[in-house]
Parts: structure tokens; sequence; C-alpha cells
């Protein structure tokens, strides 16, 4: 029993180291990560322009080319050396062309400078309307604040503004609807007096602007620069003098003025003219009548006179004399 049982323990035991070892389980390795294969744009293949034919050149165009090449600057020294005898040597025909060539230049720049002179008119035309346009817009809005300033100077409207000048010892007690009503009709004014005072002040300056204006547009001497610079000098040292001017009246001393000065200037200029007329004819006179001759002779003076010299000769000659005094004394009327 012992050695079956011997015999069976040893079987089994031959038995399990024969049989097959157990598989192990094999994990799976990791999948290598995917690589992203960017497509890459194609580039656009230009389109050239179909060439288009040359255009044919102009009839200038081929003259000019027949010349051969033309210089980048006129040569000076060869311009300065042509005169009229150089255009007479040129034979009949080349003559007729540069005839031709200077009246097509003569035309083609009469044509420029009309058309130049068309367009500087049309421009200014332009601006003449527009300067109309901005006059127009200008005085419509002046009327438009004038109308506006005028609304609001309304008596019913300047009544309701009294309530801001209503003291609170006139108001009636704030907790009745009297007092309430009160307060609310103040605030409700002061608003509106605050809201009407620029206007009132645009619209004076414009009403202002708007006299000015028409001021000038009748008096055309305020467009003169010089005389518009008095009559504004005047008026800022009167108002600094505390003694203001009116633009009418300052108008009217600054143009009296220049009237007197140019009166003034006239007269000068005529009582010159006739000094110098005067000093004219006292020479031809003198000249004429031979007044440098004394009625006088020199050997009176030289050599004396019955027994007399100097003046005193001179004086005797002439009581002798009576045509010689008549002339001396002629030409003294005549100085």
């Amino acid at each position: 029993m012992n050695d079956e049982a011997t015999q069976v323990e040893e079987t089994q035991q031959s038995a399990a180291e024969s049989a097959p070892a157990p598989e192990r389980s094999v994990e799976a390795a990791p999948a290598a990560p995917e690589k992203k294969v960017e497509l890459k744009k194609a580039k656009p293949v230009p389109i050239e322009p179909e060439k288009k034919a040359p255009e044919p050149l102009s009839k200038y165009q081929r003259i000019v080319r027949s010349l051969g090449e033309m210089p980048e600057e006129a040569n000076e020294t060869l311009l300065d050396s042509i005169d009229e005898s150089t255009i007479e040597k040129l034979p009949a025909s080349a003559k007729g062309v540069l005839k031709h060539l200077i009246a097509k230049q003569e035309a083609e720049n009469k044509r420029r400078l009309e058309e130049q002179s068309k367009q500087f008119e049309d421009r200014q035309k332009h601006l003449a309307e527009f300067e109309e346009r901005i006059k127009a817009d200008a005085k419509n809005l002046i009327r438009n604040r004038a109308q506006l300033n005028k609304m609001l100077l309304d008596p019913k409207f300047q009544q309701m503004l009294q309530a801001a000048n209503k003291e609170e010892k006139d108001m009636a007690d704030p907790y009745t609807p009297e007092g309430i009503q009160d307060r609310i009709n103040k605030g409700v004014a002061l608003a509106m007096k605050e809201f009407q005072e620029p206007i009132r002040e645009s619209a004076q300056k414009s009403q202002q602007i708007a006299r000015y204006n028409e001021f000038v547009e009748n008096h055309p001497k305020m467009n003169e620069s010089a005389f518009k610079k008095e009559v504004r000098e005047l008026m800022e040292s009167r108002h600094k003098d505390n003694r203001p001017i009116s633009l009418e009246d300052a108008y009217a001393h600054i143009d009296r003025k220049r009237l007197i000065e140019a009166e003034e200037k006239r007269l000068a200029s005529e009582r010159q003219a006739r000094a110098k007329s005067a000093q004219r004819v006292s020479k031809s006179t003198k000249s004429s009548s031979g007044e440098s001759a004394d009625p006088v002779p020199k050997w009176v003076l030289e050599k004396g006179y019955n027994g007399h010299r100097g003046n005193l000769a001179r004086l005797h000659y002439l009581r002798d004399n009576p045509k010689a005094l008549a002339a001396l004394r002629a030409k003294q009327r005549q100085r």
C-alpha cells in the first residue's frame, strides 16, 4: 500500500514537471502618435496680361524721330548765335516749314492761354457764387437769431421770468400747494433765464454784425484797409478816453479829415505850381528885356561923372538922364 502511494505521488510530480508552464499575458505596447501631414498650399500662378500691340506713332513723333537723337537740353550757345542772317541763309523750303511750325506753336499757345483764362474766369465765378451763398447764409442765421430773441422777449414770457426774482419771504408756505407751485415756477424761470441769456447775447452780436455789414455795403470806403484802420483807431482811442463815438460819426470824422487833407494838398500843389510858373516867367522876362544890362553905363562907376565917384556918380547920372532913370524904375517894378 505504501509502495503504491509512493508511486502515485511520483507519477503526479513527474506529470506536473512535464506540464507546460502557463503563458503570461502580454500587454499591448502603446501605439506611436500619428504625424500630421501638412499640405502646402500651391502658389497661384500669375496670369500675365495680354501684351497690347504698340500704338502707332503720331505724325509729330515720326518727324521728331527722323531728326535722330534729341538732346536733353537746348544748346544755349547755339541759340544765342542764331539771328536774322542765319534764317536768311536757309533754303525757302526750310523757311516755309519754320513759318508753319511757329504759326502752329503760336496758335497752340493762344489756345492754351484761352483755356487757362476760361478756367480762371469759371473759378472766379464759382468763388463769387460761393461767397454770395455764405453771405446769404450768414444773413439768414442772424435773422433767425434775431427772431428767436424777439420771441424770448415776448411780454408774456418775460412776465413768467419774473418768478426767478421772487424771494423766499414773498412765497407762500412751502407745505401748501401754493408754496409748492411758487417754488416750481421759480425753478422753471431760473432755468429759462439761464437758457435765454446766451441766446440774447448772440442775438445782440448778430444784430451788431448785421448793422456793420449793412453800413459797409452802403459806404464802400470801409472796404479800404487804410480807411477802415483809421476809423477803428479813432473809435478805440475815444473809448479809452471814456468818450465813445459811434461808427457813423467816426466814419464822418475820418472822411471829413481826408477831404481837408486832400484839399490842403491840392492848394499846396497849386501854390508850388504858380511859384514855379512865376520863376519861369521872371527868367524869360529877364532874358528878353536884357535885365542884366544896367541902365547906368559902366564907365560912370569906373571913371566917375561930373567929378563924382561911386554911387554918387550913379545918382547924378540918373538925374541928368531921365531915360536911364525910367528904365531903372521899370526894372524895379518888374521885380
